[in-house]
């Protein structure tokens, strides 16, 4: 096959989002057609499947699976990881409704009412948005949908494109320790413009849930229904009562390896509309977690400002070794736009997904076209450490750079291969 419609997007440093490598197992690279379809390839056996299934129009293709002979006009469809969870909510169907056994976190702002009375009404709606976008991202980053926001809640869902308890459960308490983390580096900006800081509980529960799209033609919204729905919001209602940031039911707990989970507190409680007392678990961390822990839970936090996070990093790249800005003809503004995105995406996703070292040795194998070589990768990794010192700091202990460590000799392992092979080839 000729150059795909994503090749040219990365060979033009476009951000153009393909979470799979660009191998046709996901539809994050899928673009719209507003001209010059007659100069595209037939899809492939893999985009006419995925058509199919997904109910798409003729103007919908896969980036990675189309080339084109002529001049075409597009747009591109996932833009953000917003977009990114519209996508996985699609997994449900187009049924009116389905029942999924799914991990539902719920999680709410502590003392709102007095939040809202002591600032403008300005103030009040940008705050709620920097709240709802700082801890929606680990939702997303983890597998997850945010399914709807209610005042100062936000509800995040888990296992609509997986069956596996374990992991289901595991995206979701991950998603649950990153948005403590969030909050932290969240606080720190409300506490120079505001001078307030937020605090937060978290709810969490596994259970069955009636999923559909809901409410009049004009305006369906994804809604899920259910008791144990419900148990996932009085969960949360009791963390403040029980002193917790994060309480999970037993239902979460028991999908978890034995003796995975930090746990800091035990209690039987009432939840309200319940006749017997059930049992909550405050959860602070785990038990033995990988090396790449700490890197996910910090990478919203160097990531908070995208442009600032690039240019550092790119300073210190070229202060180590001058010669290399040689390569970014173009400068580094876009370069440093699919740096932050690509970072973000695949440290949180390390565990999750088997399609990353696919996709990661593929940007390696294109990072041969843009002049890159096997020893820059050491020059790479130094100028990241130091870049994630310069924004974060490296913690009481060092143990934040040690993970951060860890996690890029992994990542730049496999982009290495897929350059290793590449070069072979050539």
């Amino acid at each position: 096959m000729d150059a795909t419609l994503l090749d040219v997007s990365i060979a033009h440093k476009i951000i153009h989002w393909h979470e799979c490598g660009g191998h046709g197992r996901c539809t994050t690279c899928r673009v719209r057609i507003l001209d010059g379809a007659s100069h595209l390839s037939e899809p492939t056996r893999r985009e006419a499947e995925l058509a199919k299934a997904r109910g798409w129009n003729p103007t919908i293709r896969l980036a990675c699976q189309t080339s084109a002979s002529g001049d075409v006009t597009l747009e591109r469809i996932v833009l953000s990881e917003a977009t990114a969870s519209q996508l996985r909510a699609e997994t449900i169907g187009r049924e009116a409704g389905s029942e999924r056994q799914l991990a539902i976190l719920v999680c709410d702002m502590r003392d709102f009412t007095a939040l809202a009375d002591s600032n403008s009404a300005f103030d009040v709606v940008h705050i709620l948005n920097r709240f709802f976008e700082a801890l929606g991202d680990p939702i997303l980053l983890n597998g997850g949908i945010i399914s709807h926001y209610a005042g100062d809640q936000i509800c995040g869902l888990f296992g609509l494109d997986d069956t596996n308890p374990t992991r289901i459960c595991s995206g979701a308490i991950r998603s649950a320790f990153g948005m403590v983390e969030a909050i932290e580096g969240l606080n720190e900006e409300l506490a120079r413009a505001f001078g307030i800081r937020l605090r937060i509980g978290i709810g969490v529960h596994f259970g069955n849930a009636i999923l559909g799209e809901v409410g009049h033609p004009t305006l369906r919204r994804l809604t899920i229904i259910g008791d144990d729905v419900n148990t996932a919001s009085r969960i949360e209602s009791m963390t403040k009562e029980l002193g917790a940031t994060i309480l999970i039911s037993r239902a979460v707990a028991e999908r978890m390896a034995a003796g995975s989970l930090s746990v800091a507190e035990t209690k039987f409680a009432r939840l309200r509309g319940r006749r017997n007392d059930v049992e909550l678990l405050a959860v602070d961390g785990f038990t033995d977690p990988s090396p790449f822990t700490l890197a996910q839970r910090s990478v919203g936090r160097l990531l908070n400002a995208p442009s600032a996070f690039a240019t550092q990093f790119y300073a210190n790249l070229f202060a180590m070794r001058p010669e290399l800005e040689k390569l970014f003809v173009n400068g580094t503004g876009a370069q440093g736009a699919m740096l932050s995105h690509m970072l973000r995406s695949v440290v949180s996703s390390l565990e999750k997904r088997k399609h990353v070292p696919i996709g990661l040795q593929t940007l390696g194998r294109k990072h041969v076209g843009y002049g890159v070589e096997l020893d820059h990768y050491g020059t790479f990794k130094a100028a990241m450490l130091k870049t994630i010192s310069d924004v974060i700091g490296p913690g009481p202990t060092g143990d934040i750079e040690e993970s951060w460590s860890q996690t890029l000799d992994v990542i730049l392992a496999l982009m290495k291969e897929g350059a290793g092979t590449e070069l072979r080839r050539n």
